[in-house]
């Protein structure tokens, strides 16, 4: 028999438990390292038998309680991803999180982009359908691609052949991701300059990170064939000496790597490159607009190298802002630091019909990018889910209010509609980059619109008095979102037509975040004369996504197209086992 006076087992929570600091007395109600930092234990247990778990780890009764709305209480619960062979664990807040009345549903996986539920959200699901989700395998983690032959650079006819590419397309106003005036320059130096030179080495992987991209614009030459792949691997053995040498060719290969990854579905690794991309950039002052971008470009070339640096900005810019909702990071680029002043006359539409030297025409809109900058900062960073409900939808007020000003701003042959009949028409007599800015501008208004009136879904709507009664706000809130939501579900078709397949993982977010807001809608309003067309609109989803890939897929994007696909397809399930349990009175 023990003796009366044994010590208690030491216990910790989820959040301190790799941090080896734990609690000595059993009763409890927080750790030292949750005390420290201001947080409630999400789960007290011996230390040695932790239980490993899907998603947000159990939580405690107080925390389920937690009323989201009290500054300071945000919900926080544990995110699980793999890292190298481990998994490991870590706070998860905001970002990337998505909410209904109150309730913290999920994320999204910051390694696949794929989102999740988390165990609160499970039992809301149940509570709702009479059924939980069933969880996917999840996918490996990316593994470096290795070089394979003796080969250190293409062939120079390859790389001359994507440059006239390049050269002469309209791609060239839309990605400054070369220097055109210096390139040749660079690839000189990079076939006859002395390799054991650092500015040599940093020219290579200049071009074999341009030789990526031009695989991915224009597909594998036909005597010349070139893997993307390959030339990453052998570009990325050259890191070291990019980190420790900045210079234009050394921002040209970071935003290049960056933009390649992207497209790759690499979120991860594009944030690493982007945050070295735009480290450099700063430190040639292309942050700041000088005065000289006022000046038209000087004869011969097409872009001063202010210039080129200025556009290398707006380019980080919008990928800063879009890895950031699509992964959940917080954002690289601080807007304060920043001149945020577009230039003269920018982004009138019609200018994708007359190309001209000097224009900027950089993807999507950076108007809205901005604005998606602005609900960043007001509505989904750490600070924001401390703020009180009458802020937030304060900020949500604002906020639609610059992305309505935005809109009618657009030509009315261009501007995005809400009304449940609108159907995206495009010119076949467009030329490629008209097409695809237009496509990208609705779906980035129908995203934004939606995450703005989503956020809306962190207030708890009061049922008993004393309290100020959001309903209506909320309720309007999330019939905005709503709207918008099906309009990208139902102009989905239009993609397919549009984009290259290669484009497949930088689209996926929008009809991935869509079909949680119809979803969630399904589950709450399963009687509403709407639930089956939206079933409907979910049931086509899979298809679409089929459409959008690209016809050899490897077995890596393989197993996460199907992990997408298996993912729409739980949602489907569930929603019709919520119309169902409705409709019989479970």
């Amino acid at each position: 028999m023990k003796p009366s006076n044994s010590k208690p087992k030491r216990r910790s929570c989820d959040a301190c438990h790799q941090r080896k600091i734990h609690c000595d007395s059993i009763s409890a109600s927080q750790c030292d390292w949750c005390k420290h930092q201001g947080l409630l234990c999400t789960f007290n247990r011996p230390f040695g038998r932790r239980k490993r778990s899907r998603g947000i780890g159990p939580m405690s009764r107080a925390q389920q309680d937690l009323d989201p709305s009290i500054p300071g209480l945000a919900e926080i619960g544990l995110i699980e991803f793999p890292i190298n062979r481990e998994i490991q664990t870590m706070p998860y807040l905001g970002l990337g999180g998505f909410y209904f009345n109150g309730v913290h549903l999920g994320g999204i996986s910051s390694n696949q982009g794929i989102p999740f539920f988390s165990g609160q959200g499970e039992e809301w699901i149940y509570a709702h359908a009479g059924s939980k989700p069933t969880s996917s395998p999840s996918c490996p983690v990316n593994a470096p691609t290795q070089v394979k032959g003796t080969w250190e650079l293409p062939a120079r006819a390859v790389v001359d052949t994507y440059l006239s590419n390049f050269t002469t397309s309209t791609k060239r106003y839309v990605f400054p991701i070369i220097d055109e005036a210096s390139f040749p320059d660079v690839i000189e130096k990079a076939y006859n300059g002395n390799p054991d030179l650092t500015d040599v080495i940093c020219a290579k992987a200049c071009i074999l990170a341009f030789t990526c991209i031009g695989v991915h614009m224009d597909g594998q030459l036909d005597l010349h064939p070139v893997q993307a792949d390959q030339c990453a691997a052998r570009a990325y053995r050259m890191m070291p000496v990019i980190l420790a040498n900045p210079c234009s060719e050394s921002i040209q290969v970071c935003t290049m790597l960056c933009m390649y990854n992207i497209f790759a579905g690499n979120v991860a690794a594009a944030a690493t490159y982007l945050a070295v991309a735009y480290r450099f950039a700063s430190m040639l002052g292309a942050h700041l607009s000088p005065l000289s971008m006022d000046c038209t470009p000087t004869t011969g070339s097409v872009y001063s190298s202010q210039h080129y640096l200025r556009r290398v900005f707006w380019h980080c810019y919008m990928y800063d802002k879009d890895i950031c909702m699509r992964a959940g990071y917080p954002p690289i680029i601080d807007d304060d630091h920043c001149d945020l002043s577009l230039p003269p006359g920018y982004k009138q539409i019609d200018d994708f019909d007359r190309f001209k030297d000097g224009t900027d025409l950089i993807p999507g809109d950076m108007r809205l990018t901005i604005i998606k900058s602005n609900m960043i900062r007001g509505l989904y960073c750490a600070k924001a889910f401390r703020t009180s409900e009458v802020e937030l939808l304060k900020h949500i007020r604002e906020l639609d209010d610059e992305l309505e000003t935005w809109r009618m701003s657009v030509a009315p042959q261009y501007r995005p509609n809400l009304a449940s009949h609108y159907r995206m028409r495009l010119d076949p007599d467009w030329n490629k980059s008209k097409l695809c800015h237009v496509l990208v501008i609705h779906y980035e208004y129908y995203f934004l619109l939606a995450l703005i009136h989503s956020a809306s879904g962190r207030c708890r709507i009061p049922t008993s008095g004393g309290e100020v009664d959001h309903r209506a706000s909320v309720n309007s809130c999330q019939c905005l979102a709503l709207q918008a939501s099906r309009a990208t579900l139902a102009n989905l078709p239009v993609v397919s037509q549009v984009l290259n397949s290669g484009d497949f993982w930088y689209f996926i977010q929008y009809p991935m975040s869509a079909t949680l807001t119809i979803f969630c809608n399904i589950l709450t309003s399963p009687l509403n004369s709407r639930a089956e067309e939206d079933l409907e609109l979910l049931q086509r989803v899979p298809r679409l996504i089929r459409d959008m890939c690209a016809p050899n897929l490897g077995p890596g994007d393989t197993l996460r197209i199907r992990q997408v696909e298996q993912f729409v397809e739980e949602l489907l399930r569930l929603g019709r086992s919520a119309v169902h349990k409705a409709t019989v009175g479970g």
